[in-house]
């Protein structure tokens, strides 16, 4: 054999080595707390991308640190073990009976990015998503990257505290509110410091997040621990004027005093009440948030975010609506949506329960006070109104299931979005995209709070199906055809904001027209569903009576418009 066939076999072999042992051995990379190693993962399309997971962001918010706002995490010595989730945060026992699960150790991130090779010099933008679960439930944990990263960006979620152990207060220092809020801000914080190393540009990061995780995104906008952070935002289904979204100080306080009275603790010093919280179990704390329950789960506003008085290290220091008209709120491209059905999850569920079912015809106004969460000894006229509005003089049976899917929309999503559009279009200089999704692909979510086949039009959670893979919650049937459809477009348009503060810059196969801002009162909306077109103010009727009805029920944000 010739010295130079000799050196051509090794070299081959050399060279099959290398490129054998890149495609197999794990990516590494590093950030200002030390090194990581992650691990490769591959798209919908067969793209290879690299996955970090698991990355502490803040310190463990443990012993002394619970309750307290989060603390960034200490650098840690060698490389990190970056290839499993970390735990979600402790959770349970609040919403349809979940039991306990998760840990207090929980504040961690994942960070999905194309493979950037050295050579290249390419800057991703960065979409950050905020979970949903009504700020007691969820880990950020379930939302992969298999969809989104088709499209040359890096998304990044994470875990905040929920529930009592993240928004329980005394109204003072002693245990401050809105500490879930503040893990979101030390995250959004972490990425903007850090997302450069893995090829992120920290001058284009987007906040998205659906329900609750809507509401953090729209709360992030108007709180001056994460602005300048951020350069968009993408709320769906979700706003911070929604009656499942903020809570009245004293009535937060009230509701910690109480649970610190239940699990052992004293409430006249507020020293002492926090000291004895810190001693109990979490899950303990967690569970004892079921004695708030009325009515199934409602009312489902009891630790939730709140106004804080104006103290250092504030997350909401006065009213959003002061906040927007004052111009001190992040004012960016902002997407507030939708789902054409949202309440039919509430609705499948509720045909799942006789027993409420029952009660909610037989005890219709005393069920929508609690739902409300209002007070009011003279409720029942207002419960009899709204009953007449959606059911006339019909039960509330199988021949209206329709008529309380649109109820429980009306209460959670719709008339608050539509207040919050207006508010931004009147006080905001820049663009407002408002949608509807009304695609009603072959699954939905309301099969699994219902008895399936329980598919009344597109329900709350249904638009996530199209931006990460949820398969598996469905037996493992794939998109259809024509949901595939619906996904690419969903993902070209949420990436093209993200990296362009413009979901349709350019019409193509997938994006048939162009998506214009709001620009008018009547609220232009782009419905995506049977094709894109635009129309507007959506469900005018349904509108306009809880417009009437709050003026009456003396809730007169309205009056700002």
């Amino acid at each position: 054999m010739s010295i130079n066939l000799i050196c051509s076999s090794v070299l081959f072999f050399v060279y099959f080595f290398i490129i054998a042992n890149a495609e197999t051995s794990n990516p590494q990379n590093s950030v200002k707390q030390g090194g990581l190693t992650g691990r490769y993962m591959r798209t919908r399309n067969g793209r290879q991308i690299s996955a970090y997971l698991g990355i502490p962001y803040a310190k463990p918010p443990i012993g002394n640190l619970r309750f307290r706002p989060p603390v960034p995490a200490d650098p840690w010595s060698g490389t990190l073990n970056a290839t499993e989730p970390g735990s979600a945060c402790a959770q349970g026992a609040v919403i349809y009976a979940t039991p306990y699960q998760g840990d207090e150790n929980c504040l961690f991130l994942n960070l999905y990015t194309p493979q950037l090779h050295k050579s290249e010099r390419r800057s991703y933008a960065v979409m950050v998503y905020i979970h949903g679960g009504g700020f007691a439930l969820d880990t950020g944990n379930g939302y992969g990257p298999d969809y989104l990263l088709d499209y040359d960006v890096i998304l990044v979620t994470f875990n905040y505290r929920l529930s009592a152990l993240g928004f329980m207060t005394t109204g003072d220092e002693n245990l401050p509110a809105n500490n879930g809020l503040k893990d979101q801000s030390l995250a959004i914080k972490w990425v903007h410091e850090n997302v450069g190393a893995f090829g992120g540009d920290p001058k284009r990061i987007t906040l998205f997040g659906e329900s609750s995780g809507g509401v953090s995104v729209h709360y992030h906008m108007f709180s001056p621990l994460t602005k300048g952070l951020f350069h968009a935002a993408i709320s769906q289904s979700g706003t911070l004027f929604s009656i499942t979204s903020i809570v009245d100080p004293k009535a937060l306080i009230s509701n910690s005093k109480r649970l610190s009275e239940y699990v052992g603790c004293p409430t006249e010093n507020h020293a002492k009440m926090v000291e004895c919280l810190r001693s109990v179990d979490a899950r303990n704390i967690s569970e004892a948030v079921s004695i708030f329950a009325e009515w199934d789960s409602d009312p489902v506003m009891i630790f939730m975010p709140t106004i804080e008085t104006n103290h250092r290290g504030a997350f909401l220091p006065e009213d959003p609506v002061n906040i927007l008209k004052s111009g001190k709120y992040a004012n960016v491209p902002w997407i507030s949506g939708m789902n054409s059905e949202e309440g039919v999850y509430r609705a499948a569920y509720l045909f799942t329960r006789e027993d409420l079912l029952r009660d909610l015809n037989q005890n219709f106004s005393r069920v929508m006070a609690i739902t409300l969460n209002d007070k009011d000894p003279e409720f029942d006229r207002f419960g009899k109104q709204i009953r007449s509005f959606y059911f006339g003089n019909k039960a509330i049976d199988n021949s209206t299931v329709v008529n309380l899917a649109y109820l429980y929309s009306d209460i959670h999503f719709v008339s608050a979005i539509h207040l919050a559009v207006q508010l931004h279009l009147k006080y905001s200089n820049q663009p407002v995209y408002h949608y509807v999704f009304s695609h009603q692909g072959r699954n939905s979510f309301s099969e699994l709070f219902g008895t399936p086949p329980f598919i009344y039009g597109t329900s709350h959670l249904d638009d996530l199906m199209y931006l990460f893979p949820f398969e598996s919650s469905f037996g493992n049937t794939p998109l259809s055809q024509g949901d595939r459809h619906y996904s690419n477009l969903l993902c070209t348009m949420w990436t093209n904001f993200a990296k362009r503060c413009d979901p349709t810059p350019d019409t193509d196969i997938i994006i048939s027209s162009r998506w214009e801002p709001v620009k008018t009162r009547n609220l232009e909306y782009l419905n995506i569903g049977g094709g894109l077109h635009t129309a507007s103010n959506a469900y005018p009727k349904r509108i306009q009576f809880w417009e009437r009805l709050n003026r009456i029920r003396n809730l007169n944000i309205r009056e700002e418009l």
